[in-house]
């Protein structure tokens, strides 16, 4: 654990940004440790492992789900986050729709940015659409995006695609009042997004040291 570089993390966030403590293969006396730090939001991969956790940890951490979603876990995963970062596929969103929760679910819509094969996500047109046809008023609240920027690219690169970003966030934000969320940069970037207007970060390893094996 290194208290330290959360504390200097967390102080230089300020209120404007949020930390999310990715804990996927952590240690529940870890997560306790940084829970104990003032920490309450923190995001995991795994359906179960969310579960595990969530069943023994304090009852008021936020919990963020990061990870790909399978359609037969969909409604767990609602039920379980209280915030999904991943939803990629307009088969999961039109699925999500159709499960009755009894309650606002939130979610955010996952931009593609590049053009590796491997990375999911809406294009920008694909968000715009999406968005203007999604009822204010839906249990289902998009409350903003999540981005993965590019791996083995320039920062210069990477700034311009955080920028891009940014730009559809923004216009998103005009055309519905629930976004508020822009969830960009991870350990290698974050400050890049931050400069381009990021206000959630995900950090993993640099706070927890190594996951179990």
């Amino acid at each position: 654990m290194n208290l330290d570089y959360f504390h200097k993390l967390k102080d230089g966030l300020g209120a404007h940004c949020k930390l999310i403590a990715v804990s996927k293969g952590q240690s529940i006396e870890k997560i306790l440790t940084l829970y104990k730090e003032g920490q309450r939001d923190f995001g995991e991969n795994f359906l179960q492992e969310l579960q595990l956790k969530k069943a023994e940890l304090p009852k008021d951490i936020t919990w963020h789900f990061l990870g790909n979603i399978q359609s037969n876990k969909l409604s767990d995963v609602i039920e379980y986050a209280d915030l999904v970062h991943s939803i990629s596929r307009k088969k999961i969103y039109d699925k999500l729709l159709t499960i009755q929760h009894g309650k606002s679910k939130n979610i955010l819509l996952q931009l593609k940015l590049g053009e590796e094969e491997s990375k999911s996500g809406f294009t920008d047109k694909e968000i715009s659409e999406i968005i203007k046809n999604h009822s204010e008023d839906c249990l289902i609240q998009i409350k903003g995006l999540m981005v993965i920027g590019e791996s083995n690219i320039s920062a210069s690169k990477i700034s311009k695609q955080f920028g891009f970003a940014t730009d559809v966030f923004n216009k998103i934000k005009l055309l519905d009042k629930n976004v508020e969320f822009l969830s960009m940069g991870m350990s290698g970037d974050f400050n890049i997004a931050l400069d381009a207007g990021s206000n959630m970060i995900r950090i993993g390893t640099s706070l927890f040291g190594d996951r179990k094996k």
